[in-house]
């Protein structure tokens, strides 16, 4: 079955023109940012559509809080910058794709990050099972050496002059 030439070009057309647009959706949705800033101003958070913390600004008035506040403000913060960025995404995405793909949209992007409740200050994970941030990743021991040299150094290394 051949295909007509001007059909052809017809669909080369429509297939270059939604693959342009996807790329203008894709570059789009990678500047899309969330913000939010704390009632008082003391907390600012910037996010990224997945939830990422790409940013997180702390006022001098932040410290007058106690810890378990500052958490809380910073938790509700980032929920609110991250639902700007949801409704961000939203407005980028549904007119381009439609209101049937946006759901499936919805769907593939929340299969990958899935949904979770954030713990509050009562509920954290003990510390020291938590990586310190900016520390190189932990080593197993090296094996001591005994003091018994006779295994290794009566043959001598191959290669290797005395």
């Amino acid at each position: 079955m051949a295909i007509d030439d001007a059909v052809f070009q017809r669909r080369m057309r429509e297939f270059e023109e939604q693959a342009a647009r996807a790329s203008r959706l894709k570059e789009r949705l990678a500047e899309l940012k969330g913000s939010a800033r704390s009632s008082d101003g003391s907390v600012t958070v910037t996010v990224a559509p997945s939830g990422a913390v790409l940013g997180l600004q702390l006022s001098p008035g932040a410290m007058n809080r106690t810890h378990t506040q500052l958490t809380q403000e910073i938790l509700s913060t980032i929920r609110q910058a991250t639902q700007q960025a949801a409704a961000m995404t939203e407005e980028v995405v549904r007119p381009v794709v439609g209101d049937e793909q946006f759901e499936r949209f919805q769907e593939a992007f929340r299969a990958h990050v899935p949904a979770v409740d954030p713990i509050g200050p009562a509920e954290p994970p003990a510390a020291a099972s938590l990586p310190i941030a900016g520390a190189p990743p932990a080593r197993e021991p090296r094996p001591r050496f005994d003091g018994d040299d006779d295994d290794y150094l009566d043959e001598g290394f191959s290669g290797v002059k005395r």
